[in-house]
């Protein structure tokens, strides 16, 4: 009966390896949970960088936009011309330019006004949040001359920029 409860060397030797075994399993299994809670700390890290990095995407959208917008342009066009006292004879999209990243949407314009009327109404277009170019700008004597406070007539092109989600891929021939 001694025999069989007693701790002869071969079975402590058996019982130590099983502790050694269970305690670097445990180890192991310490480690995987540290590591996870590093991970769990770094998501939440993540996640308030995402946050911010949408919103900050949010307000490059309103300056470099994914569309045209076109609509919209034409009535934030329209009514700034209205305050600088310009009127607004003509508003003409030209087809998209394409670029790598973006594409340029140019718009050709006429106005009528006056020289003052004029500036006002370039530098609030300066002020806009989206990027608007003008380029090509035309200014002369107003050939209709039915209304006396129209003095000027201007043309030119206003050149948006529209950010490009699918940015063109170099490939050869399909």
């Amino acid at each position: 009966i001694w025999s069989q409860y007693s701790m002869g060397p071969a079975n402590l030797s058996r019982k130590q390896k099983t502790i050694v075994r269970l305690q670097d399993d445990l180890d192991k299994k310490e480690a995987e949970i540290r590591k996870g809670q590093r991970a769990v700390r770094k998501l939440d890290e993540l996640e308030r960088d995402i946050a911010a990095l949408e919103l900050k995407l949010v307000d490059l959208k309103r300056i470099l936009p994914t569309e045209p917008e076109l609509g919209d342009l034409l009535k934030w066009i329209k009514s700034l011309a209205d305050q600088a006292n310009l009127e607004l004879k003509l508003f003409n999209p030209q087809p998209l330019a394409e670029g790598e990243l973006l594409r340029e949407q140019p718009i050709k314009m006429d106005v009528v006004g006056r020289y003052h009327q004029l500036g006002i109404f370039f530098d609030r277009i300066s002020k806009h949040a989206r990027i608007i170019n003008v380029e090509g700008v035309t200014i002369g004597p107003n050939k209709d001359r039915s209304a006396r406070d129209q003095t000027i007539g201007s043309s030119f092109t206003a050149k948006t920029f529209i950010f490009r989600d699918d940015p063109v891929v170099d490939g050869g021939d399909s």
